[in-house]
């Protein structure tokens, strides 16, 4: 063989290489996390829609955050029928996020499992969304 022959095979050989690391430590860790099922996931995925939000609470233990009309910025609700959502902290993952009409009925929910790693915390809400606040608490028992 001649010398270019050998530079194209080594040079095929790195980039296989390179691209099957590039696979491995990037591309892979996230396929495997999205869809995982947390314990309060599973129990996100029994809700139904019109249940109250006493029932939501009762299955799904107390909320962490709440968003209501008035809250600005990255967390405003979506849609003008939607008077309320609730979040619950869903270890790992995004946060669990029912959504409640103004009659505090279910009408949308979200189980968690959009994303699961490392910066799942970034799709929780700041503190001053936290049902422990005054303008919140009546919204979260």
């Amino acid at each position: 063989m001649t010398r270019e022959r050998y530079k194209s095979q080594d040079n095929h050989g790195r980039k296989t290489i390179i691209l099957t690391f590039f696979i491995l430590t990037v591309m892979l860790p996230p396929l495997l996390l999205a869809g995982k099922i947390t314990e309060l996931s599973k129990k996100a995925s029994s809700l139904k829609i019109g249940i109250s939000r006493q029932s939501v609470i009762n299955l799904l233990g107390p909320p962490t955050w709440a968003v209501i009309p008035g809250d600005k910025y990255d967390f405003t609700l979506p849609n003008p029928r939607i008077k309320l959502e609730l979040y619950w902290k869903n270890p790992g993952c995004s946060p669990v996020i029912v959504q409640f009409n103004a009659k505090f009925k279910v009408c949308g929910w979200d189980e968690g499992r959009i994303y699961c790693g490392k910066e799942a915390y970034l799709f929780e809400p700041a503190e001053e969304y936290l049902c422990d606040k005054p303008d919140r608490t009546i919204y979260c028992k």
